[in-house]
């Protein structure tokens, strides 16, 4: 596989495949499609087999992708689109993955971008780490504020309140004053489309797919303490096969999945957020490296990222084979 041939994370280089797979495959997909503010749209497909409905299959996954400063993520769930909907990967070589064993007993939801507003404004296709330094990235995710500084994190805030220098791509715009992060506030699409999909597939397992600056990593749901002993124990072992699956392609996972901001007031936020919704679906969030690695400060190659986020998505679909 030639992993840049296979990269595409521009919502104008990947969603018109949408529609050319929607005419080839039309009894396999589905499109999916919700307006943002400004004219940009959140596009996806749902892959299955023919004549099938959600009812009929046991296992169920959503993969969303909400930040735009994570674009491996992207490039991973469109590749996997090709593989199961074509048999190759984007470069045309054979795919890994078998979409006919796959769909036998697998539905796959596959939202590649649930900002494409934000991923649209992004100044790089890929972020390993030779346009900067992390604190520059990190400007360009978050923004810049008034004072030069990086601008802050908020569930929801106002141009007219802070007159940033510049707005971070990580935010959505939801009209002409208001912005959010996708995955931290109701009214985002990132999770309007997760609601309105849910209401259609009640999915069995929701895998929110994330790149940061650190070693590959699973966070566990911030609820997981509260979570029944049998959903506790197949949540571990998903995440124990993100693990060694990313050991034998040579990367240097953390050893355990783990509650991010245990004990901390963002995790009862994430509670708060997740609270009444989704009942029944087992949910992750995978962490796969990006740009300039916070302890040694090396680059992450394009070749890296597209590697770890496919072995995230392929050794998940290994779980329908369990169902």
């Amino acid at each position: 596989m030639n992993e840049q041939a296979c990269w595409t994370s521009h919502p104008h280089e990947w969603q018109p495949l949408l529609d050319t797979w929607a005419r080839e495959y039309a009894e396999r997909m589905t499109l999916h499609a919700w307006p943002q503010y400004g004219g940009e749209a959140v596009r996806g497909l749902t892959i299955a087999a023919p004549g099938r409905t959600a009812d009929q299959t046991p296992f169920r996954l959503l993969v969303t992708v909400p930040h735009a400063h994570e674009p491996g993520c992207t490039a991973a769930c469109v590749d996997l689109a090709s593989q199961l909907l074509t048999g190759r990967h984007r470069d045309g070589t054979p795919g890994d993955v078998d979409g006919e064993r796959v769909l036998a007993r697998a539905q796959i939801t596959l939202i590649p971008d649930t900002n494409a507003q934000g991923r649209a404004r992004s100044p790089e296709r890929c972020w390993d780490g030779s346009q900067g330094d992390n604190d520059l990235f990190l400007k360009v995710a978050f923004g810049i504020a008034a004072d030069g500084e990086r601008f802050g994190r908020y569930p929801e805030w106002r141009f007219s309140e802070h007159t940033p220098r510049q707005v971070g791509i990580v935010y959505e715009q939801l009209d002409a004053d208001r912005y959010v992060e996708p995955n931290t506030h109701r009214e985002s699409t990132h999770s309007r489309a997760i609601d309105d999909l849910w209401a259609r597939y009640q999915f069995t397992h929701h895998l929110d797919m994330h790149q940061h600056e650190g070693d590959e990593a699973i966070h566990l749901p911030a609820d997981f303490d509260d979570q029944a002993p049998e959903a506790q124990s197949r949540l571990m072992d998903w995440a124990h096969r993100f693990i060694a699956a990313w050991q034998a392609a040579g990367a240097a996972p953390r050893p355990e999945p783990y509650v991010a901001y245990r004990g901390q007031p963002r995790q009862q936020f994430f509670k708060d957020y997740w609270r009444g919704r989704c009942s029944g679906t087992l949910r992750l969030v995978s962490e796969v490296r990006n740009n300039r690695h916070t302890r040694t400060g090396e680059p992450t190659p394009l070749a890296h990222q597209l590697r770890m986020c496919l072995t995230v998505l392929t050794t998940t679909l290994g779980l329908a084979e369990d169902r």
